[in-house]
């Protein structure tokens, strides 16, 4: 009797939409999906010794960005992902879809693609807030600017020279592929 193995989810996600709780949930549930696909794949081909090497998760990237928070949460998952994850930026990869790109176990852009970095900005108007809830606001912005930055030069071959540079010209980083394969923030162009 022929044994019959079921066949892996579709392993390519597209992300090309603004970082929001929605779009991050919907990520973060087609990587743990895969994921769990694999642990129970991986189960029944020991069962009938037979070996199961997942192929990686491929998320292709055009993105401009959006919330941090949301964002950083996506990291801790795709970091803590048995399943290898592949990011491959299209066209841009901005702000935190910049760091959604580097957080891959590989990464790749095409000829023609765009990164951004910058400091990250703060949660908006002040309006009728308290000194007290504005100096809470400063602390918090710092604090995750912190995190990104440390994520940043764990990730790339970025320095914190460089980093303290953007920081104090507060300016936008724009990148080109070839820029991105020398610091790091990819391993390849596809060309």
């Amino acid at each position: 009797m022929a044994i019959i193995l079921p066949i892996p989810k579709d392993r390519t996600l597209l992300f090309n939409k603004d970082v929001t709780q929605i779009t991050i949930g919907e990520l973060t549930t087609s990587i743990l999906e895969i994921e769990n696909d694999d642990v129970y794949i991986k189960q029944l081909y020991k069962l009938h010794n037979l070996e199961y090497s997942p192929n990686p998760i491929k998320i292709y990237i055009d993105s401009h960005g959006g919330d941090v928070y949301h964002c950083l949460g996506l990291l801790g998952i795709m970091s803590h992902c048995k399943t290898d994850i592949h990011t491959i930026v299209t066209g841009c990869a901005m702000s935190a879809g910049f760091m959604i790109l580097i957080t891959g176990h590989r990464r790749f852009a095409y000829k023609h693609s765009t990164l951004l970095y910058h400091q990250i900005s703060s949660g908006g108007g002040w309006g009728s807030s308290t000194l007290c809830e504005q100096l809470e606001e400063i602390d918090e912005t710092e604090r995750l600017q912190k995190i990104l930055e440390r994520h940043i030069l764990d990730h790339t071959k970025i320095n914190k020279e460089k980093l303290k540079k953007i920081y104090e010209n507060k300016t936008d980083w724009y990148m080109t592929s070839l820029e991105a394969l020398k610091f790091g923030c990819v391993d390849e162009i596809i060309s």
